[in-house]
């Protein structure tokens, strides 16, 4: 057996539901951790799943996202070497963790893993708590399992686990397969949207070309004469040709900075008099910007009165402790590190900003937190209404051009 192994444990779950979940994580994940999912092996019994991967990486998205889409309870155990540990898991977020390292000794879990696994909690802190020097990690996992869920070990020892294989092919020679269909015709599938999908919603463009960078900019506020002006572009009968173009002198270093306004449908609230749902548009403006070859993308959300943060370094922001974060100062302001591009790397802004543009009235999905985590950051004021929109404007204010 390879000294680094990966376990998910899937209680109540049928494969037919995980197996998906977890071989269809997020193409941002996968390239993230370098995951290799081809390697996985499944069984299945009545009382869950067990799937086993063989690599020396662990991360727990590899969890909380097959979790936060069936909003079920996964574990994930890992051993390499002599240490081990694992993450429990429930709809997302991570309830439970637990990581034994021979130098430093175990760190002690919660009692939400004795809950989920109906485990009986004393024995579950005995097999917890005994490990010894000569106890390797494999030893130890094992030991947890025969406590925690049996059959998964037996899974485990029982040889059982198998790739799942792809449905065959339909055999085109076969004159069934080539006997025309009764059923009506079905339309083409239809083409995936471009960012040109945004211009209905389109208010205003404004673009700055070249302007004094960070901490020469204070002088704006004793030589107001020498602040530069921001250019108002004119989208009147904008196509897909013209918004490529104003991306492009972005990317290309043509400008310092790019706003584009917009006007989106809100939620509706129901009218009784009138009968039905009356929404009223609430504004978005994604800024691009640009400062001593440093890049920052951000999303400013007036229906929700929060921002979204276009993430440089997921590796530092998934890893990381939030107390332990950096802190960076990009044009005057104090901003997480992570939200920073250094150096020019246009590429990953461009695609998220085409990505986002084309999908703006259904942008949930674009900035969700559960299925594309590590892509943006989301600061929303948890606050009354009053207040959320006071400090939504402090921040318009901030990043925005006047």
């Amino acid at each position: 057996m390879s000294a680094f192994v990966s376990l998910l444990i899937c209680p109540n779950q049928r494969l037919r539901h995980i197996q998906p979940a977890v071989s269809n994580l997020s193409v941002d994940v996968m390239r993230l951790y370098e995951l290799d999912l081809s390697g996985l092996r499944w069984a299945e019994c009545r009382q869950g799943v067990l799937a086993r991967f063989e690599g020396n990486c662990y991360p727990e998205m590899l969890a909380r996202i097959p979790s936060a889409k069936l909003e079920c309870t996964v574990l994930h155990l890992w051993y390499w070497g002599d240490g081990w540990g694992f993450r429990l898991c429930f709809k997302g977020s991570v309830e439970d963790a637990f990581e034994c390292v021979p130098t430093t000794g175990p760190l002690p879990p919660s009692v939400r893993l004795a809950r989920r696994f109906k485990a009986d909690r004393e024995s579950l802190a005995a097999c917890l708590a005994s490990d010894t020097p000569e106890e390797s990690g494999q030893d130890s996992l094992e030991r947890l399992l025969r406590v925690l869920a049996p059959w998964a070990q037996e899974l485990l020892a029982s040889g059982q686990l198998a790739p799942v294989r792809p449905a065959p092919a339909p055999d085109s020679s076969s004159p069934k397969e080539n006997t025309p269909s009764l059923e009506p015709a079905q339309r083409p599938p239809e083409r995936e949207p471009g960012p040109e999908a945004c211009l209905p919603f389109l208010t205003g463009v404004k673009a700055l070309r070249r302007g004094w960078p960070f901490p020469l900019s204070l002088l704006y506020r004793l030589l107001p004469q020498k602040r530069p002006v921001p250019e108002t572009v004119s989208h009147q009968d904008w196509t897909a040709r013209e918004l490529n173009g104003v991306l492009d002198q972005f990317c290309s270093g043509g400008l310092d900075r790019l706003e584009l306004d917009f006007a989106v449908p809100g939620e509706g609230a129901y009218v009784r008099r009138l009968g039905k749902a009356v929404g009223q548009a609430c504004r978005l403006t994604l800024v691009l910007i640009r400062e001593k070859g440093r890049c920052m993308c951000l999303l400013l959300d007036g229906q929700v009165s929060g921002v979204y943060y276009l993430i440089a370094d997921r590796n530092t922001y998934m890893t990381v402790d939030i107390h332990d974060l950096k802190k960076t100062v990009f044009h005057g302001q104090e901003v997480e590190a992570y939200t920073v591009f250094d150096g020019p790397r246009p590429d990953d802004i461009r695609r998220e900003a085409e990505l986002l543009l084309s999908r703006l009235d259904c942008r949930d999905g674009v900035l969700s937190a559960t299925g594309r985590m590590g892509v943006w950051s989301r600061q929303v004021p948890m606050t009354n209404t009053q207040t959320a929109k006071r400090l939504h404007q402090e921040l318009r204010d901030c990043w925005t051009m006047k």
